[in-house]
C-alpha cells in the first residue's frame, strides 16, 4: 500500500527542528538550491549539454500525495515539542499547518535532461537513488564530481514550508521510480504512540519507492528515452511574482563557467540561461549580481584576455585567463572546477595591478584532491579536512603562487599601452585638446603682475654649481681626457698643502685635454615620451618600469629617484634587469648600460630595498647618435 510511513526511533535519539543537514542551507536557501541542483545534474551528465528546468505551479493542496497524513503529522510535531522554551519548532509547524490548510499550495519542479537519472532504485545501499533518498552523509561519486559530502540533498528541504520533497526518475536503464521524503522532527505516531525518527517516506511497504513516474505538474511528462530526474519541492517558500529572479542570479553567479563552456543550459519559467543569452541576462540583473560576475564575463568575451595553459604539477591541465588594464577590475581570480561551478574568488594577489582572472581547473587528479578539501557549501578549500593537511596546504600554496607568477609575467611582458594601474596616470603626459586651443582669444589685461627674476648660476663642467659635492651623471668623458687650468670652462683645482678651510673655493678657468685633442662625446639628457612604473610585488619591493625615449642613444643611464613631499631621494635599487634585453649595472640609484631607441618601449624590472608603494621620478642620459 502506497502511503506515508515514519519509522520508529525505538526509544532512541529524538530529532529536533535544527537538523544539521537542512540548517546548513537555511542562511542562503536559493543560492544553495541552485548550486546543489546544478552540481548534481552536471555530475550525472551523459556527455551532452545538461538542460535543467525550474518551473513553479500551484495545485490543490488536497491533491498532494498523503495530504491527510501530513496534516495530522504537522499537528503531532507541534504538540510533541510544545514543552520547549524556544519557539522555532512551534513557529515552523504553525506555519506548515496554516499553509497546508489553504486550498492551493505552490510547488517548484526541477527537472534535468541529458543525464543518467538516478540509478539503483531497486537496490538497498550505495546507489545514486539510495544515497539521495535514504542515506545521510553518503556520497560515492566519481573523482571529478562536484559533491563529496552527501549533504547537498538537504538544500531543497530548506526551500519548503513543509520540509517535504518528492523525487521521480527515469534512468538510462529505462527504470522509473518515485518516492516522497519528509524531513520533520520526532513525534508520537497515532497508531502505536511510538516516537519517530523524524523522517518519513512516501512509497510502498518497507519504504520502497513506487516504480513509476510521478507527474505532479499537469503540464509536464517525460518522453521515451528522455532520461533524467524530477524534484518537486512542496510548499515552495519563494513563490512570489519574482520567483525566477533569485534562481537566475544564483545560476549566473555560480555557474558562469559551465554556461560559457556550454556544459549547461537552464530554463527558469520562460527564461533561458545559456551562452547565447548571458549578455542580456547579465545586463538585466547587473545590480543584483554578486561575486564580480559581470567582470568575469567581460574577461571571457574579451579579445585582449591572455590565456595560459599548462599541466600543473603533473596533476592535469589548468587554464588561466587574465585581463589587465580595467581600473575597476576586482583584482581577483574566479576558481572554477571541472564541473563548471565557481568555488571561490582568490584575492590577496598583486594589488597594485588592475586585473581580472578566471581559472578553469580541468585535470582529473587535481580536481579529485580539491574536491576532498572543499567545504559542504562548495565555497572554500579547507586543507584541514584532508588526512594530510600539510600536503594540501602546499598544493594550494603552489596553485596560488602560480597565479601570482603569471600575473607578474604578464605585467612585465605587456605593452602596457592601455594599462593605468593605480597611480600610473600621475606619470603620463597630458594630451592637449586642439579644439580648446582654437577657442583661446588674446586679451589685454590691466592687471599688474609680478615677474620673478631668475638668476642662472654658473655651473661646473659636469653641470653642478661650483663647489658642489653631489654626484651628477650628466657628463662623462672617455679615459685619457683630463682637466687642465685655462680655457672657457670652469673647475676648482686643489693647489696643494693642507686644507684648513673646507669651504668651496672660487672656480678657475679650465679645459679638457688629451694630447692636444678636443672633447669626448658627452652624455646629454634624453627626453621621455612616457614613463610608467608598476608595482608587481610590494612585499619584495619589485617594480617594472616602462620608459619610451624620444631620442636614440647609446651607453644610456637612468637615474631614479623616489619622490617625497619636499624632496627626492636616490632610489635604493638592489638589482635591475632589462626584460628581454642586455645586462645592466646598478650604482647609487643609477641603471647604466642601456640602449635607447626612439619611440620603442624599454622595460626594466627593479627590486628596491624598500617594502611599500612609492612614487618615482627619473632622468635619462645617453650619448646621442
Amino acid at each position: 500500500m502506497i502511503k506515508w510511513r515514519f519509522p520508529s526511533n525505538d526509544h532512541g535519539e529524538n530529532k529536533g527542528i535544527n537538523d544539521s543537514g537542512v540548517a546548513t542551507f537555511r542562511g542562503t536557501p536559493l543560492k544553495s538550491l541552485a548550486r546543489e541542483i546544478c552540481q548534481n545534474s552536471l555530475d550525472a551528465a551523459r556527455n551532452k549539454t545538461v538542460v535543467i528546468e525550474f518551473n513553479m505551479f500551484d495545485i490543490s493542496t488536497n491533491t498532494l500525495p498523503g495530504y491527510d497524513v501530513l496534516t495530522d503529522v504537522f499537528d503531532r510535531c507541534r504538540e510533541f515539542w510544545s514543552v520547549q522554551k524556544g519557539s522555532a519548532t512551534k513557529d515552523f509547524f504553525v506555519n506548515a499547518a496554516k499553509k497546508i490548510s489553504n486550498q492551493t499550495c505552490s510547488v517548484l519542479r526541477i527537472s534535468d535532461f541529458n543525464t543518467s537519472g538516478l540509478l539503483g532504485s531497486k537496490e538497498d545501499i550505495n546507489t545514486d537513488w539510495t544515497n539521495l533518498t535514504k542515506s545521510s552523509g553518503a556520497s560515492d561519486k566519481k573523482r571529478t564530481a562536484g559533491g563529496s559530502y552527501g549533504i547537498g540533498k538537504y538544500a531543497p528541504f530548506a526551500c519548503s514550508d513543509f520540509a517535504t520533497v518528492f523525487y521521480s526518475t527515469y534512468d538510462e536503464e529505462k527504470q522509473s521510480a518515485y518516492q516522497g521524503v519528509s524531513r520533520l522532527v520526532t513525534f508520537r505516531r497515532a497508531e502505536d504512540n511510538e516516537t519517530t525518527q523524524g523522517i518519513g517516506y512516501y512509497g510502498e511497504e518497507y519504504n520502497k519507492p513506487v516504480y513509476e513516474q510521478l507527474n505532479l505538474d499537469p503540464s509536464f511528462a517525460r518522453n521515451e528515452g528522455d532520461y533524467g530526474t524530477d524534484i518537486y519541492i512542496c510548499g515552495y517558500k519563494f513563490s512570489g511574482e519574482d520567483w525566477k529572479k533569485g534562481i537566475i542570479i544564483s545560476v549566473l553567479d555560480g555557474f558562469l563557467g559551465a554556461l560559457w563552456k556550454e556544459k549547461l543550459i537552464i530554463k527558469v519559467g520562460d527564461d533561458v540561461i545559456s551562452k547565447d543569452t548571458l549578455s542580456n541576462l547579465i545586463e538585466e540583473y547587473n545590480e543584483e549580481l554578486t561575486g564580480n560576475t559581470q567582470k568575469y564575463y567581460e574577461l571571457l568575451c574579451s579579445e585582449k584576455t591572455v590565456w595560459l595553459e599548462e599541466d600543473f604539477l603533473g596533476l592535469g591541465n589548468i587554464s588561466l585567463g587574465l585581463l589587465i588594464g580595467d581600473p575597476d577590475a576586482p583584482r581577483r581570480v574566479a576558481m572554477i572546477r571541472k564541473t563548471g561551478m565557481k568555488i571561490l574568488e582568490k584575492d590577496r594577489l598583486p594589488s597594485h595591478v588592475p586585473f581580472t582572472g578566471v581559472m578553469f581547473i580541468e585535470g582529473d587528479k587535481l580536481n579529485e584532491r580539491l574536491r576532498l578539501i572543499e567545504n559542504p557549501e562548495h565555497t572554500e578549500w579547507q586543507p584541514d579536512r584532508s588526512s594530510n593537511p600539510n600536503k594540501e596546504k602546499e598544493l594550494l600554496k603552489a596553485l596560488f603562487a602560480r597565479i601570482r607568477e603569471q600575473i607578474e609575467n604578464l605585467v612585465m611582458h605587456s605593452s602596457m599601452d592601455e594599462m593605468d594601474a593605480v597611480g600610473v596616470g600621475n606619470y603620463l603626459p597630458d594630451e592637449g585638446d586642439e579644439n580648446n586651443d582654437k577657442a583661446l582669444e588674446e586679451v589685454v589685461s590691466d592687471k599688474v603682475v609680478e615677474i620673478d627674476k631668475k638668476v642662472i648660476k654658473k655651473k661646473t663642467l659636469n653641470g653642478q654649481a661650483p663647489g658642489a659635492f653631489e654626484k651628477e651623471t650628466t657628463d662623462e668623458y672617455e679615459e685619457g681626457f683630463h682637466k687642465e687650468p685655462g680655457g672657457e670652462e670652469e673647475e676648482w683645482f686643489h693647489t696643494g698643502g693642507s686644507t684648513i678651510n673646507p669651504e668651496p673655493k672660487p672656480s678657475q678657468p679650465a679645459h679638457i685635454e688629451q694630447g692636444g685633442d678636443g672633447k669626448i662625446p658627452k652624455k646629454t639628457t634624453v627626453g621621455l615620451n612616457k614613463f610608467v612604473p608598476v608595482c608587481v610585488d610590494k612585499n619584495s619591493g619589485t617594480y617594472v618600469l616602462m620608459v619610451v625615449p624620444s631620442d636614440d642613444g647609446e651607453e644610456g643611464t637612468l637615474q631614479i629617484y623616489m619622490s617625497a613631499e619636499t624632496k627626492n631621494y636616490e632610489a635604493p635599487i638592489l638589482s635591475a634587469s632589462v626584460i628581454g634585453g642586455n645586462n645592466v649595472t646598478v650604482e647609487n640609484g643609477c641603471i647604466s648600460g642601456l640602449t635607447f631607441k626612439k619611440g620603442q618601449p624599454l622595460r626594466i624590472k627593479i627590486q628596491l630595498k624598500f617594502r611599500d608603494y612609492c612614487s618615482f621620478e627619473v632622468k635619462a642620459y645617453a650619448i646621442k647618435k
